[in-house]
């Protein structure tokens, strides 16, 4: 079963399960209840963690007990009957388009490689985890187009705008990885002996770094009025902060409002299950904006080809 899925899914699904571990002990199998999974719920809940995350760890719970109902172990599985129930009905964050402006702040203030990994995500409409996993081999310049692991360890392709080109064009190559956007490392510890040289390296938890480039961006503006203030001059905030995935939003908007592809060719672009989750940026456009987006026939250009070399595509 573990050759089925992707390595990411395996280790959420693992690390969920740790979480979960200590309301499991003790319990077989077949006394895992309705009020097991309410005493999970709560206590998550309790320490401040999202329903969306919660239902990540049912969600692995669910599937160790649906094993269980299909080897006759148990009757009924609870986790999942608790995911269907409307109190854990995942609410969808509000769309936020960052401003030029914010987006090249955060852009300064990033170092090294993650400024062109912030960049590509306003190009391409990427993920985060699409892009620090992408590989040189995944690339293709002639084509004009990137191949990226999605959601369910599905691949597309994303087709690249000239400036797209020139950014990936523009990216230095680390013989050490095959990442694209890469750092340097750290110097450390590997078990007992000392680590001599800095070892290169995709990005980790690229959503927390840029979090901290907005966050002490606010932190510095903040300041900066707080001393205005003092001197009797009244400073009005000018930087609003948002996440990594909001990039996303913003090509997402600004390809449709340029004319390049209409809704149907987004959706592909994105990975998009739904047609309905795309249709989502026709709210940012004018009356003139939809219909186009509408009426433009669906484009498969930078799928039609296939990456040669790659497997599990």
């Amino acid at each position: 079963m573990v050759s089925q899925i992707g390595q990411r899914t395996f280790e959420r699904y693992t690390n969920s399960i740790d979480i979960v571990a200590d309301f499991l002990a003790g319990l077989h199998v077949d006394e895992v209840s309705d009020e097991t999974i309410a005493e999970i719920v709560r206590a998550r809940r309790a320490v401040g963690v999202t329903t969306a995350t919660i239902r990540r760890d049912l969600t692995a719970l669910s599937s160790v007990l649906g094993y269980a109902v299909d080897e006759k172990w148990r009757k009924g599985n609870p986790a999942l009957e608790a995911m269907r129930s409307r109190r854990m009905k995942e609410r969808r964050d509000p769309i936020v388009l960052p401003e030029d402006r914010d987006i090249e702040r955060v852009i300064a203030r990033a170092p090294g490689n993650f400024k062109l990994l912030i960049r590509a995500a306003l190009l391409t409409g990427c993920r985060q985890d699409e892009l620090v996993t992408l590989e040189r081999r995944h690339v293709d310049m002639n084509r004009r187009a990137i191949s990226v692991r999605g959601k369910g360890n599905k691949r597309r392709e994303v087709s690249l705008t000239d400036e797209a080109v020139a950014l990936f064009a523009s990216i230095p190559v680390n013989l050490a990885t095959r990442a694209v956007f890469w750092h340097p490392g750290a110097k450390g510890r590997i078990g007992d002996r000392a680590r001599e040289e800095p070892e290169p390296g995709p990005f980790i938890n690229p959503a927390t770094r840029f979090s901290l480039y907005t966050r002490s961006i606010a932190a510095a503006e903040a300041e900066e009025i707080a001393k205005a203030a003092k001197s009797g001059k009244k400073l009005e905030p000018t930087f609003r902060r948002f996440r990594f995935h909001d990039l996303r939003h913003r090509f997402a908007v600004d390809y449709l409002r340029s004319g390049r592809g209409g809704i149907y060719t987004l959706q592909q672009e994105m990975g998009h299950t739904s047609i309905k989750v795309t249709e989502l940026y026709l709210s940012f456009l004018t009356p003139e904006e939809q219909a186009r987006a509408k009426d433009m026939p669906a484009q498969n250009m930078a799928q039609v080809h296939r990456f040669p070399g790659l497997t599990g595509a």
